[in-house]
């Protein structure tokens, strides 16, 4: 069986490495080549092949579509909170038409590059489309994720529904049985379920998966050393690939700390990311970005508990690779952070996005007594052990793929409760 995944995302991105595991998981089972187009995000390992653009002239109407929404998106929407993108992209159907016909062809993050009326259908003919949803801009017409009451303005607003139903166009030129949505969070496929955009195709809820033998508990008094953290203190986690992202919820999480400075004089926080940012009096080591799988388990390892504040989200890769490693996490009732958090089991859900209250109650808990944290590394790696191991992510995806090929029905995946 022969899989192309298609991704534009920035490969150092929480999108781009969720799917690259999915790709690298398809690699090491028998039958299946798995192939990943990379349109320039910056991909590299085995099986990445990288698409080049032809010399082949676009005709005047796909060029004046895409500099009109160019200048949407770059005008109206480069001060928004959610990232924005262009529903007609610079990618076209000549740049792989000269590929072998796939048996598959999975869709990741593909924004700016995939052009929906053009490419999509032509996609659809040949081969039968799975497209893994990594955040709502295929429900959606531009934005990524729901902006902020004040980003609604009524120019932003008309231009978001004409991007939705031109997406909504191009969809209607696909059979139901050649496309098919997969949700890694129950919220996902909820969203897709009511989107206009999306509604009316299969939606299948596969989680993601990560290797956890990458990701597995290691010894944090070592690491704490390593890191130059003092070994006594109470180390809290954050990472974000851009840490300025106010969804990603570092005002909450400050905001939480210092409510405790006073009380709880041991915290060290720990951050791994892009961005600039000052944290005042609050304790705190910086350990920029970090690619490499095996570094990040260091860092997780390192803490006592790791906070995932974000305001809306799909299934943080995060959580996973935190839960793996052992270490408990807290975050908001949001997105698909119900999905991996057992409340009081394997971390701790805080009801009230934003409320830096309900993170500090927590963090007082855990400070006070560390001990509840040490007693949820247990639950939290047999959880992410059980039901996001890579392995099982790849049984899930290839039932689905021999079932859309003509194979068998798929089977109901176990997914965690």
């Amino acid at each position: 069986m022969h899989i192309y995944h298609l991704s534009s995302a920035p490969f150092s991105g929480g999108a781009a490495r969720a799917a690259f595991r999915l790709h690298e998981g398809l690699l090491r089972e028998s039958g299946v080549e798995s192939l990943w187009l990379d349109p320039g995000a910056g991909a590299c390992g085995e099986g990445v092949h990288r698409l080049k653009t032809t010399r082949k002239s676009d005709s005047i109407r796909k060029r004046l579509s895409r500099k009109k929404w160019s200048r949407v998106v770059s005008r109206q929407f480069a001060s928004t909170t959610p990232p924005a993108s262009n529903p007609v992209g610079w990618g076209g159907i000549e740049i792989l038409e000269n590929l072998p016909t796939p048996d598959v062809w999975n869709l990741h993050w593909v924004s700016w590059f995939l052009d929906w009326e053009t490419m999509l259908p032509w996609m659809a003919e040949r081969a039968p489309i799975i497209w893994t949803l990594h955040d709502l801009n295929p429900l959606m017409g531009i934005w990524h994720y729901d902006p902020l009451p004040d980003e609604h303005t009524e120019m932003r607003m008309k231009l978001e529904q004409d991007a939705m139903a031109m997406k909504r166009r191009a969809l209607e030129k696909i059979p139901r049985d050649r496309l098919t949505f997969v949700g890694p969070s129950r919220w996902m496929v909820d969203e897709c379920r009511k989107s206009p955009v999306t509604q009316g195709f299969r939606v299948e809820h596969i989680p993601y998966g990560l290797d956890t033998e990458v990701f597995t508990p290691r010894d944090p008094s070592l690491l704490r050393a390593m890191f130059g953290i003092p070994a006594d203190s109470c180390v809290i986690g954050f990472v974000a690939d851009n840490i300025d992202d106010p969804r990603k919820g570092m005002k909450s999480l400050l905001g939480a700390l210092h409510l405790l400075t006073q009380e709880c004089p041991g915290i060290h926080l720990v951050t791994v990311g892009n961005g600039d940012f000052s944290c005042g009096d609050i304790t705190h080591t910086h350990l920029g970005p970090v690619q490499n799988d095996r570094l990040l388990s260091f860092f997780y390892s390192a803490c006592d508990l790791f906070l995932c504040p974000s305001l809306q989200d799909n299934l943080p890769n995060t959580i996973l690779e935190s839960m793996a490693c052992g270490t408990p996490v807290v975050g908001y009732r949001i997105g698909g952070l119900p999905d991996m958090i057992a409340h009081g089991e394997s971390g701790w859900l805080v009801e009230h996005p934003g409320d830096p209250n309900g993170l500090a109650a927590v963090l007082r808990k855990v400070c006070a007594d560390p001990s509840v944290a040490m007693g949820m590394r247990e639950m939290t790696v047999r959880k992410a052990v059980n039901a996001y191991a890579l392995t099982l992510q790849n049984q899930r995806y290839l039932s689905i793929y021999r079932h859309i090929t003509g194979g068998s029905a798929p089977a109901p995946p176990e997914l965690p409760l």
